[in-house]
């Protein structure tokens, strides 16, 4: 049993020797550097060399290079038994690309930090300075046990187009954030902090914009911003005001789930002026909209829906992944031709539901417009000069109107009926990409039937009526005008030259006669 002891003895004493050998000595120190040095080769791009490296029971230097212009240094004193540390370190790293294989994502620029670690098992503090994005940063963080407990930072002036850049990102906009954050509890089940995001000086990069989203951005697009996010158990919950020179949005509360990150978000997106979007929408536009409703994300599903009281009507609508479908009620066809600066031609109420597909770019519009009436127009104006009627007078209880949108080309289907008329659009095409109509009306009026072409630009497109069936209308009526007038005076003049009975029938022959020659039955 001695002998046993003994041997054990021996072992553990042997073991220890040989671990303090490698650890604590200049030969084991070299053992340990080689390794270091070869571990970290393989996963750089780069050449890392150990320079230096030095640990004794009390004091610990490393001193290691990337390519010879990037150096990390970490230098201090140790208590290994005490678990106890007083260090110093600096890591300069002059190209972040070099470590991809290190961070899985290419990184661009350069990232500096410096700082102290002081402490032992029970509480250790780390405080350092950094110049990340090329922000003035500094932070402290406390480790109870090794583990983090309180986290606090502060990134100054980080510029927005270093972000982008080190996240190997096109420069897609300039600008400033400032960070302040105070995390009191950085575990998930448990967490509690606060972070203040403020965004300034924002302004996209329209040339780059352009290219990557083949966009036409020409007018100057600035943005600024403030997000409050509150760090609680197992959530993130932000407040944002965004504001942009074309849009803002507003968000009273957004919530991130932290373990499936799944989002549930309010907003308001409040537009000014729609002519701000123009770049955008390559569409002229005038007066103001504001959407008020909700976000849903899950890692398969993308839900917003939406509400708006616009164009003295109501918009309700939900946008699924790419599917959108909207309701419109109760909306002034007027005020909508005014906001698009189309010609004001018809006053109407119109309900309609929308079907699109944002993946395909297409989708189906279905209207009913109510008590629709034509407004003085150069169509109007035309079937008043060569039928001399008074559409404007017509009123049109129900309008159908069913489109279909294919990109921005919409066809469209209409048909309308009053006392007096029918109209049928069978043919109608709207491009929104250059501006353009070209539609055939089909209209009957007092029995009439004619055709009228819309085409050009739909700002002002030409109106091009076929009068020949109207030009009869108008004979027809003219000379039931002049057989009015003169129908007695002729029969007075026939019944005393051929008598009554003879002369009565001769002049009704002769207006009869008269009236099929000019398109009379």
């Amino acid at each position: 049993m001695k002998r046993v002891f003994l041997f054990f003895l021996a072992s553990l004493l042997i073991f220890f020797g040989l671990l303090y050998g490698l650890l604590f000595t200049p030969f084991g120190n070299s053992i340990v550097a080689s390794y270091i040095q070869k571990s970290a080769n393989e996963n750089v791009n780069a050449v890392f060399e150990v320079k230096e490296f030095s640990l004794t029971t009390s004091k610990i230097k490393f001193i290691a290079t990337i390519d010879k212009s990037s150096q990390i240094d970490v230098v201090g004193d140790l208590a290994l038994l005490q678990k106890r540390v007083d260090l110093n370190y600096e890591i300069n790293i002059k190209d972040l690309s070099k470590l991809q294989k290190f961070t899985k994502q290419k990184l661009n620029g350069n990232f500096f930090t410096k700082g102290t670690v002081v402490g032992d098992e029970k509480l250790t503090k780390i405080d350092g300075i950094s110049n990340v994005f090329d922000s003035k940063t500094t932070y402290n963080i406390k480790l109870k046990d090794f583990k983090p407990s309180d986290i606090e930072f502060l990134i100054q002036q980080a510029r927005i187009k270093e972000i982008l850049y080190t996240l190997n990102q096109p420069n897609y906009a300039s600008g400033f954030i400032n960070i302040d954050g105070k995390i009191k509890n950085p575990n998930i089940p448990t967490l509690d902090g606060l972070i203040a995001t403020t965004i300034t000086d924002g302004k996209v990069n329209n040339e780059v914009v352009n290219k990557a989203f083949n966009q036409k951005l020409k007018n100057s697009l600035t943005f600024k911003g403030d997000i409050v996010t509150n760090l609680e158990p197992n959530k993130a919950v932000s407040k944002i005001d965004f504001f942009t020179s074309m849009a803002n949005i507003i968000v009273k509360q957004a919530v991130v789930n932290l373990k499936n990150m799944n989002i549930n978000s309010d907003y308001l997106l409040s537009i000014p002026s729609l002519a701000n979007l123009y770049d955008v929408t390559q569409t002229k536009m005038r007066g103001a909209l504001n959407i008020d409703g909700n976000i849903e994300k899950t890692a398969t599903t993308t839900k917003v829906t939406g509400t708006s009281n616009i164009l003295d009507g109501n918009l309700d609508f939900t946008l699924l992944n790419d599917d959108f479908k909207a309701n419109l009620k109760n909306l002034d066809i007027r005020k909508l031709t005014y906001m698009m600066y189309y010609p004001d031609f018809f006053t109407s109420k119109a309900d309609a539901n929308i079907i699109y597909n944002l993946k395909t770019q297409k989708g189906d519009l279905v209207a009913k417009l109510i008590n629709g009436q034509f407004l003085p127009n150069e169509f109007s104006k035309l079937i008043n000069t060569f039928a001399k009627f008074d559409i404007t007078r017509e009123v049109y209880e129900s309008i159908d109107v069913k489109s279909n949108i294919d990109k921005k080309v919409i066809k469209s289907i209409i048909d309308m009926k009053s006392k007096l008329t029918q109209i049928n659009v069978t043919d109608s095409k709207i491009d929104l990409q250059n501006s353009t109509v070209d539609a055939l009306v089909k209209t009957q009026l007092k029995g009439v039937e004619f055709d009228t072409v819309i085409s050009g630009d739909l700002k002002s497109p030409k109106v091009s009526i076929d009068t020949t069936n109207l030009l009869k209308l108008k004979l027809k009526e003219e000379s039931e005008k002049v057989i009015k007038k003169h129908s007695k005076r002729l029969e007075e003049k026939l019944t005393e030259k051929l008598g009554e009975k003879q002369g009565k029938k001769t002049s009704q022959e002769i207006i009869e006669g008269f009236r099929k020659f000019f398109g009379g039955e």
